[in-house]
């Protein structure tokens, strides 16, 4: 009896893409890849981050490994997770922003909800923070600050922003980000400081400004 046939080269290629279609398919996923596009998280604070047990999350780890999206090393009994690849990164950038364009429900709740933010492109503000003058605040956790930031930001995590609040400047344009376009820690951060200054929220943060080719610090 002959041996089924060795499917073609395209089939094969074909095949392995809709793998990654796969492990794209679950939104607790895409939330974890979003994290991970800011730096190494092990699979509790994966866990915890999207409000999975740790086995669940561990699971979708394994899927994301699986689809060579993500890569995984253990630390003791802790595993520390990665994305493959910057491109990994963008991937997800791509996919997000094409949801915007083909998502009616997407665009709607941007619109309503997160839609609020300074009107600038990366290469923009690029630009004014090389004439100097301008205050950036990165929101998010330390360990994604050490892990890499945009130029001349200043780390002031969400959690103690309140605290930080008086210290800060009042005068010369302010801009705050954290994880993104949908960061619900970005909007109530920028709310807080609009009180007592002329704050405004990016719409992107380091995963869009590398992609844009810009250096990050």
């Amino acid at each position: 009896m002959s041996a089924d046939p060795k499917p073609p080269p395209q089939a094969r290629i074909y095949e392995q893409l809709a793998g990654v279609g796969h492990a794209l398919s679950n939104a607790h996923r895409l939330k974890m890849l979003n994290l991970l596009a800011h730096g190494e998280k092990t699979v509790g604070e994966l866990a915890e981050a999207t409000g999975q047990t740790t086995a669940a999350a561990s699971a979708n780890v394994r899927l994301l490994r699986n689809a060579n999206l993500v890569t995984a090393r253990k630390q003791g009994r802790t595993v520390h997770c990665r994305l493959t690849d910057e491109k990994v990164g963008e991937l997800w950038l791509r996919l997000r922003d094409l949801g915007e364009v083909v998502l009616p429900e997407v665009r709607e709740t941007m619109r309503e909800e997160f839609d609020a933010a300074a009107p600038i492109s990366e290469r923009e503000l690029f630009n004014q923070i090389e004439g100097g003058g301008v205050t950036l605040l990165d929101l998010r956790p330390e360990e994604e600050y050490a892990a890499g930031h945009l130029p001349t930001a200043r780390s002031v995590p969400f959690d103690v922003l309140g605290e930080a609040e008086p210290d800060l400047p009042r005068s010369g344009p302010l801009y705050v980000y954290c994880r993104g376009p949908f960061c619900a820690r970005a909007v109530a951060g920028n709310r807080l400081l609009k009180a007592t200054r002329a704050s405004q929220r990016l719409r992107f943060s380091v995963p869009e400004w590398r992609a844009a080719g810009l250096p990050v610090e």
